[in-house]
C-alpha cells in the first residue's frame, strides 16, 4: 500500500473546469489517493500550465468560456510535446455525437456529470495504467531499436574485417573475389570491357631480410596506399597475398586509359619524397578482357599474374 501511495504521489493530474466546485471535488476526490493535482479555471489558463509542467493525465471539461475542451484537447494533440498526454473528457453532455467527437478528438475516455467518486477513480486509474504501459512499450522498443542498430554495425564491422586486409585496410583475397566476381557478370551482362592488374611488390624478401620485417611491412603498406591513390574509388583495390595485389578495373577502355603511367608516376614521387633505404619498385601484369571474351575471374587473374611474371623476368634480364 506504502508503495502504490507513493507511486500516485509522483502522478501529476490536471483538471480543466470552470465551475469552481467541480475543481474541489475532483481535487478532494484525487487527492485521498495521493494523486498530485493542479487545477484550471478555463482552457488558456491550462494550456499555459500544461506547457509550463506537463501533467501525466488531464481531466477536461468541454463547455467553457472563451476556449472549449475540444479546442484545448485539438491545441494539445497538435504539439509533439503534449500530444501523448492522455485526455479524459468529463462534461454533463450526455449526447452520443458528443462522446463520438470527444473521442475523435484524441480523447482516451468520458465521465459523464454527475460523477460517481468510484468512477473516476477507477477510470483514472485505468488510463494511468495503460499509459505507463505504453511509455514502457515504447521504451522496450527503444531499447530493441539501439540493440538492432548496435548488432548491425558490429554485423558490418565483422564483414568488413572479413572482406579486408588487417595490414593494409584495402580489401583482402576474399573481398576482392566476393566484389569483383560481381563485377565481372555485370560487364559481361552490359556488353563492356573490364582490365585487371597484377602487381607484385619487388625486393620484399630482401627488405624483410636486411631492414626488418616492419621495415617490409611498412613498404607494402606504402604501396596499398600508392594503388588506392591511383585508381578510382569504383576499382577493387585487394591484397592477395604477401607482395601481391590485385586491381580490377570496370568499364575499362583498353590501352587508353594510361593507369600504369600514372601508377609509376606515383611510385616515383614517393620515391623522392622518402628517403628510405630501399626504392619501391613493382613489377606489373595488365589483362584486357572483352566481355565476349567469355574468361571467369580466376582466368583473369592467372593471366595478368603471368605477364606480372614477364614483366618481372624482362626487367630482371635488363639488370644482369
Amino acid at each position: 500500500m506504502t508503495t502504490l501511495l507513493k507511486l500516485a504521489t509522483q502522478t501529476k493530474i490536471l483538471i480543466v473546469d470552470d465551475n469552481p466546485d467541480n475543481l474541489r471535488l475532483l481535487a478532494k476526490i484525487l487527492e485521498s489517493q495521493g494523486y498530485s493535482v493542479r487545477k484550471s479555471l478555463n482552457g488558456r489558463m491550462a494550456l499555459q500550465a500544461i506547457h509550463r509542467h506537463p501533467p501525466d493525465l488531464i481531466l477536461l471539461d468541454i463547455n467553457m468560456p472563451g476556449m472549449n475542451g475540444y479546442e484545448v484537447c485539438q491545441q494539445l494533440k497538435s504539439c509533439e510535446t503534449t500530444a501523448e498526454i492522455p485526455i479524459i473528457f468529463i462534461s454533463a453532455i450526455d449526447r452520443m455525437e458528443d462522446k463520438v467527437r470527444a473521442f475523435e478528438m484524441g480523447g482516451v475516455d468520458y465521465i459523464t456529470k454527475p460523477f460517481q467518486e468510484q468512477e473516476v477513480l477507477m477510470r483514472v486509474k485505468n488510463q494511468l495504467l495503460i499509459q505507463k504501459q505504453h511509455q514502457q512499450l515504447m521504451e522496450q522498443n527503444q531499447r530493441l531499436e539501439q540493440e538492432i542498430q548496435e548488432r548491425l554495425r558490429a554485423e558490418a564491422q565483422v564483414r568488413q574485417l572479413s572482406l579486408t586486409d588487417e595490414l593494409t585496410g584495402i580489401y583482402n583475397r576474399r573481398g576482392f573475389f566476393l566484389l569483383a566476381e560481381q563485377q565481372l557478370k555485370m560487364a559481361q551482362r552490359t556488353q563492356t570491357s573490364c582490365c585487371l592488374l597484377f602487381v607484385d611488390l619487388d625486393g620484399l624478401k630482401k627488405i624483410n631480410d636486411t631492414l626488418g620485417h616492419e621495415m617490409g611491412d611498412r613498404a607494402i603498406v606504402y604501396t596499398a596506399q600508392i594503388l588506392k591513390q591511383t585508381f578510382r574509388d569504383s576499382d577493387i583495390v585487394a591484397r592477395i597475398g604477401g607482395d601481391e595485389f590485385v586491381i580490377f578495373i570496370p568499364a575499362c577502355l583498353d590501352h587508353t586509359d594510361g593507369f600504369d603511367t600514372r601508377l609509376q608516376a606515383n611510385i616515383d614521387c614517393f620515391n623522392q619524397k622518402h628517403e628510405n633505404s630501399y626504392q619501391l619498385s613493382i613489377s606489373l601484369g595488365v589483362k584486357h578482357c572483352h566481355w565476349h571474351d567469355n574468361l571467369s575471374l580466376e582466368q583473369l587473374v592467372k593471366q595478368a599474374d603471368n605477364l606480372m611474371y614477364e614483366h618481372k623476368r624482362s626487367k630482371y634480364s635488363a639488370t644482369h
